[in-house]
């Protein structure tokens, strides 16, 4: 429970490898030496309204361990060097300290997990409530997180991923770094509901191995490239 099953494994590991490769490709062969890469796992935990439904299995590491390999058997086909791979211990950056962690709600304020099964049982509308924030009064008194904190969590993590990468080519001006967050759906929605400007209602199919790419480019414009249309985010 809360793993990943081997269909979906082997189809992330192909998902990375083609978005991988069509990145690489839209480089010159020579410039490919300068392209950097670094995984970062979120230490999610499952959690449900259900207390036999969870698990302590990290999901979004084992996902990041999953990119983390492919992206070694893509640089070995492309003959770079593993100097360019960052995560120097061979494994994902495990995030322990919580900033992307989806629901803080279950450990923080079970009353508030209680109060939304009472009214809204178990199911479907459990989530939609929250996601929703349609007890945002009763959900503030009681002290628990909501979504617009969750996309300001998530905000502040990827300002520190940024801040963190201009650093790091000061330091090697001339290098390109592709980063990779491994997180779940409940906080990426929120965050990129907020930073698009999307009403937080809209559904934002974002499901089964899928992402957002956010392109920092030179000047410090900041985009990203959701299902076909481009957005200017701000990660001020």
């Amino acid at each position: 429970m809360g793993a990943l099953v081997p269909e979906s494994a082997q189809a992330l590991r192909l998902h990375t490898e083609i978005a991988l490769k069509q990145a690489l490709e839209s480089v010159q062969e020579d410039d490919r030496k300068q392209v950097d890469f670094l995984v970062i796992g979120a230490d999610t935990k499952l959690e449900t309204p259900i207390p036999e439904i969870r698990s302590e299995h990290k999901r979004a590491v084992e996902t990041a361990e999953l990119i983390l390999d492919a992206i070694q058997a893509t640089m070995k086909e492309y003959q770079l060097d593993l100097s360019q791979l960052l995560n120097k211990t061979g494994r994902p950056i495990e995030l322990s300290s919580g900033r992307l962690r989806d629901l803080r709600m279950f450990e923080d304020c079970p009353k508030f997990v209680s109060f939304l099964k009472e009214k809204y049982g178990t199911g479907i509308e459990f989530w939609e409530a929250y996601e929703d924030d349609l007890e945002k009064e009763t959900r503030e008194k009681m002290g628990a997180e909501g979504p617009d904190e969750i996309a300001r969590r998530t905000h502040d993590y990827l300002r520190v991923v940024t801040n963190a990468m201009k650093s790091y080519h000061s330091l090697h001006p001339g290098r390109r770094v592709m980063v990779w967050v491994e997180g779940h759906y409940d906080n990426l929605s929120p965050y990129l509901k907020q930073a698009t400007g999307m009403k937080r209602t809209d559904y934002l199919p974002i499901d089964h191995g899928a992402g957002v790419a956010i392109h920092v480019a030179r000047d410090q414009k900041v985009t990203a490239q959701i299902q076909g249309l481009s957005y200017d985010l701000s990660l001020a």
